[in-house]
């Protein structure tokens, strides 16, 4: 199996990117983000991959880092998302957003993904809640991404913010062990007033 690539980066395309190593192309599928951090045409860069063999095919994804190879590889072990999917997952959210999200059971933010319906994300929470996330966020490791942030978002929503708006305060507020005290300093954060 191709585990790793190296070599000079010479396609970028919407969907993926043609790496040179000795001479030899090769294609890999890739999430946005990946295409986003990898250097420009020409220039040398490193591609983690997973191929994904199937009857008829023979399928190279690439990914800018490990943890992001470690998200698809997570993913796409949950019945219904399949690599296509898994790459929409992984060019919407970051590794560690996506680990968030289940970790707080947040199907809202998972079925924002187009693509990914609200089942199939409840399914994606089910399935990997209570599983190891700290392989593609190491920030977890140990530690407690569930509670009542859920609930200030939906708050904060009720109150006539924006989904983007609720999230960007709450991110700026440390953990709390209330919804009440989550949405308090989010407000306080934000001045307290609708914009």
């Amino acid at each position: 199996m191709i585990h790793r690539l190296r070599g000079q980066l010479v396609e970028k395309d919407m969907e993926g990117v043609v790496i040179d190593v000795g001479g030899v192309g090769y294609r890999a599928s890739a999430s946005a983000n990946t295409l986003r951090a990898l250097p420009s045409l020409g220039e040398e860069c490193v591609l983690h991959t997973r191929m994904v063999v199937r009857e008829d095919v023979m399928l190279l994804f690439g990914f800018a880092g490990r943890e992001e190879r470690a998200a698809f590889d997570s993913l796409t072990a949950v019945s219904k998302i399949g690599p296509k999917l898994a790459l929409a997952i992984l060019g919407t959210m970051s590794p560690q957003e996506v680990a968030e999200a289940v970790g707080r059971g947040d199907v809202v933010k998972l079925a924002s993904v187009p693509g990914l319906g609200k089942k199939t994300a409840e399914r994606l929470v089910l399935e990997l809640r209570g599983k190891n996330l700290a392989a593609f966020d190491p920030g977890l490791a140990g530690g407690n991404v569930g509670g009542p942030y859920v609930e200030a978002r939906e708050a904060l929503t009720t109150l006539g913010y924006s989904l983007d708006e609720a999230e960007t305060a709450l991110k700026e507020v440390p953990p709390q062990d209330s919804v009440q005290r989550y949405v308090r300093e989010a407000l306080r954060r934000m001045g307290g007033t609708r914009r």
